[in-house]
């Protein structure tokens, strides 16, 4: 017993993909309901994340597929998504909807600025950092509004002053 996928009146046991199930949509393996199914598929051109086979419209974080990881919001791919997201493996810098394994430099989150090496959040660095809005202190991953004092980056020597660069020194 069980739902079954019909097309044109007959059981289609060939089907795996989205099927739509009054207004919900729910994913079908072999012609089959399958509640066990967890993970992305993709449906009239768009990607979607289901859970326990049910498109869950409200999930919003990380998911992989064969192409990579993806930033999820409403249940569907956020192409347009750009910043910080965690998962069970971390913290990750996403632009334009996928993890950016290129990008080192700061990100922000919820949290606070954070420093990322490919992609990673690395909470292993201490050094200087550079965003949108200059040259900060880091420590153990972290922007350190605190520190005062010597910092080197590729361009030598800098004093910082509670954790910004200070050229008037």
């Amino acid at each position: 017993y069980g739902w079954w996928y019909v097309d044109n009146g007959t059981v289609d046991l060939s089907y795996t993909g989205m099927a739509q199930l009054g207004y919900d949509w729910w994913y079908v393996t072999n012609g089959v309901l399958d509640r066990d199914y967890t993970g992305m598929t993709v449906y009239d051109g768009n990607w979607y994340y289901l859970i326990n086979g049910f498109l869950d419209r409200s999930y919003e974080g990380l998911a992989d597929n064969e192409y990579g990881w993806w930033y999820i919001s409403n249940g569907t791919i956020d192409f347009t998504y750009n910043g910080m997201a965690a998962n069970e493996y971390g913290w990750w810098y996403v632009s334009n909807g996928t993890i950016d394994w290129n990008y080192t430099g700061m990100a922000l989150n919820e949290y606070g600025w954070w420093y990322i090496r490919n992609g990673a959040l690395d909470l292993s660095y201490t050094g200087m950092a550079l965003n949108e809005y200059g040259w900060w202190y880091m420590r153990n991953g972290a922007l350190d509004l605190s520190y005062t004092g010597m910092a080197l980056n590729e361009y030598g020597w800098w004093y910082m002053r509670n954790g910004a660069l200070d050229l008037s020194y």
